[in-house]
């Protein structure tokens, strides 16, 4: 069976939000979030902090590796056309069975909310269902210790590709709502999970 491929963008789209005469480019607009036990079981934002700022529960200050938004918001000057969302998963170091379950039994209970001005719960996934491993089961290693024999090896996606582009004109505040029914065990503090609108920017929009 043939992959299913990502639709080909022409280089000049026709998109109510783009100006004309803008330059058009390939680009992805950025955010992670720290995950933190002592956080517990709550709503946290991406997209809401730009760079130079502290997140308010981690207290993590943003830099060009946490998010490439300046305030939170679409710039001035700029529109964008979101095609895809990718959520992924960063660790801070390498992870045991158990602390791969943990993270497993968090990602099951978190949901993923796309909120516009203008339009609320835009879309709504399940955290699992944006990474792309069909079952999340974790098999019992022959050798303890050993990692290989994971049944979810090989299979993260990451990527949901929208039915409709996601409209981003100048100065629009956009959120990506994180929803945790069940607070991330402690052995996941420190670790990142990490949010990605693929698109289209103009800059002149």
């Amino acid at each position: 069976m043939e992959a299913l491929q990502n639709p080909v963008i022409p280089p000049t789209l026709n998109l109510p939000l783009f100006n004309a005469q803008g330059d058009q480019f390939d680009a992805s607009q950025y955010d992670r979030l720290s995950l933190l036990n002592a956080g517990g079981a709550i709503e946290r934002e991406f997209f809401a902090i730009g760079i130079g700022n502290a997140d308010p529960v981690s207290t993590v200050r943003k830099t060009l590796a946490d998010t490439n938004l300046k305030n939170g918001q679409q710039q001035e000057g700029t529109a964008f056309a979101g095609f895809n969302l990718k959520i992924w998963f960063e660790p801070d170091s390498n992870k045991t069975e158990a602390q791969y379950l943990d993270f497993v039994l968090w990602a099951r209970q978190s949901v993923l909310v796309m909120d516009l001005p203008t339009k609320k719960d835009y879309g709504t996934w399940k955290m699992t269902e944006i990474m792309g491993v069909p079952d999340f089961t974790l098999i019992v290693p022959a050798a303890a210790g050993s990692n290989a024999t994971f049944r979810s090896q090989g299979m993260f996606q990451s990527l949901k590709q929208f039915n409709l582009y996601i409209p981003l004109p100048r100065l629009t505040d956009f959120r990506i709502r994180m929803l945790q029914f069940l607070a991330p065990a402690a052995t996941l503090d420190g670790d990142f999970v990490c949010a990605s609108l693929v698109g289209v920017k103009n800059s002149a929009g």
